[in-house]
């Protein structure tokens, strides 16, 4: 029997990416975290502000944000990116360039990439969800 491993956090419709394992027939459950983060999250989206998640490795943060936004969003409202360690700011482009699917060749000049996801980014509502985001410098948080 072969087993396709899937990578967590990047395909929100797939609620067997939300576990490092990818296990199947895993079912989430809802434990107090979950229900927690979820809570949250409606108030983050209803006030279309940041919200980070934090705590030590294993405790299932990208899981309870996943599945969270799996039920209280369709999956054209969440746009996941994922960066390498220590990306830099034209990495934060190129990958939102990509995660949006904008097409067409990415502007040159950092100015106008920037213009460009703006536009992208203001033509309707999205959220956009980042594991991992302690790798992101101040640089690129701005």
């Amino acid at each position: 029997m072969s087993q396709t491993l899937r990578k967590p956090g990047v395909d929100v419709d797939d609620a067997l990416a939300d576990h490092f394992l990818g296990l199947p027939g895993a079912h989430t459950v809802a434990t107090e975290a979950l229900l927690l983060t979820r809570d949250n999250l409606t108030d983050v989206i209803d006030a279309k502000a940041m919200m980070c998640v934090h705590g030590d490795a294993g405790l299932g943060k990208t899981l309870s944000v996943n599945a969270s936004l799996r039920e209280l969003l369709t999956p054209e409202m969440t746009c996941r990116v994922q960066f390498r360690a220590r990306p830099t700011p034209r990495d934060i482009r190129y990958t939102l360039f990509d995660a949006l699917a904008i097409g067409g060749t990415p502007p040159r000049k950092p100015i106008e990439f920037d213009l460009l996801l703006k536009d992208v980014l203001s033509e309707r509502f999205r959220v956009l969800m980042c594991d991992e985001a302690q790798w992101m410098s101040r640089e690129c948080f701005e």
